[in-house]
């Protein structure tokens, strides 16, 4: 699937230029920063990992809650999905478009920038550090950014997921693609499942 689109949509961006992280159809595992909590520790809670990534990552953010509250009122919204194909494949926020990770800041400025313009944009991932960082890139990429505002989900698709608001998931799919299997240690307590 092409980035920086939806499952039906192809794109040439990056094509043939190994943006994406993957090695054999598996994504590469990120090395955690310091202060980021062990997500397969059973003390650590999600709202541990929201402070930690809010605390190495100060970025604007929004609530779930308040995310699902503006969708409803039909402000116009980008959702900005910066996970790995498989994580996208499984599981989404509806109308999200997928974002690689590693890709340029620039790019993906260039190749969204006109439908960033005057609208929310809110980038998300499973626990909010990859859109964080993605999110400070183009802010620092865009001496002006074209978007009404530049937004990081706090806590991700994971706090999304345990707050039972919409997915779209693929057939057969019962949840959040868990990213790895530390992580889906943390998703399985906040979710109970």
């Amino acid at each position: 699937m092409a980035p920086f689109s939806r499952p039906t949509r192809r794109s040439l961006l990056f094509a043939g230029a190994g943006a994406l992280a993957v090695t054999g159809g598996t994504a590469l595992a990120l090395s955690w920063p310091r202060g980021l909590p062990d997500p397969a520790n059973p003390r650590t809670t999600m709202r541990d990992v929201e402070a930690a990534v809010a605390r190495l990552l100060p970025v604007p953010e929004i609530t779930s809650a308040e995310l699902a509250r503006r969708i409803g009122t039909g402000e116009r919204i980008l959702l900005l999905d910066v996970r790995e194909p498989a994580e996208y494949a499984q599981s989404r926020i509806p109308g999200a478009l997928r974002v690689p990770p590693d890709a340029p800041a620039g790019a993906v400025l260039a190749e969204l920038g006109t439908r960033m313009a005057g609208t929310t944009v809110v980038l998300y991932c499973a626990v909010g550090w990859r859109s964080g960082l993605m999110l400070k890139g183009i802010r620092q990429a865009a001496a002006e950014a074209p978007a009404a505002a530049l937004l990081n989900l706090r806590g991700g698709i994971f706090r999304w997921h345990a707050e039972h608001r919409p997915l779209e998931l693929a057939a057969g799919a019962e949840g959040v693609h868990q990213f790895n299997a530390a992580w889906g240690l943390l998703l399985q307590r906040l979710t109970g499942s």
